[in-house]
């Protein structure tokens, strides 16, 4: 199989491993009162369980979205993907979670919640905690794609190339 597409089938997996093992608990115990009841906050701005039909619309596309954002981030990881390969375990996770939190999260361009952009321009009732919530399930999603990643990428021991380059 072509490495490059290996890697990007392996990315997709631990980009959606992630999702599920991250993000639907997160949710369950942190971000769901900002979704539902009353003092809820996200349905002023974005679609919730509390919009059935909307609600199922997006849950038909979350999967395919999910893919394609995965698919977007392996891209320009394939770019330098031979440097990245010589890099320590450590190098690596940083990387990756860097990538994630920092560009794909906090840095991300258009007001989010999470972003820098969103923390100025949306509305106060989304508090500095919850972009710090977002933030950290952000942050939380990164570490564990990374290790499951890593881990496949590098099928659960260290490369070579790593192994050479501390001797």
């Amino acid at each position: 199989m072509n490495p490059k597409i290996k890697i990007t089938i392996q990315f997709i997996f631990s980009h959606l491993s992630a999702y599920l093992l991250v993000s639907i608990p997160y949710f369950q115990l942190v971000m769901k009162e900002y979704y539902e009841g009353d003092s809820a906050i996200f349905p002023l701005f974005l679609i919730t369980a509390s919009d059935g039909a909307a609600w199922s619309r997006a849950l038909f596309w979350l999967f395919p979205s999910l893919v394609l954002q995965a698919i977007l981030i392996v891209s320009f990881l394939i770019m330098f993907w031979d440097w990245f390969r010589l890099q320590t375990f450590g190098k690596q996770m940083f990387v990756l979670v860097w990538m994630r939190t920092v560009i794909g999260g906090l840095a991300s361009i258009s007001p989010a919640v999470g972003n820098l952009e969103g923390m100025v321009f949306l509305i106060p009732e989304v508090s500095f905690s919850i972009h710090f919530y977002v933030g950290l399930e952000i942050f939380l999603q990164s570490l564990v794609q990374a290790g499951i990643f890593l881990g496949l990428v590098n099928r659960w021991k260290p490369s070579p190339e790593i192994s050479k380059s501390h001797k």
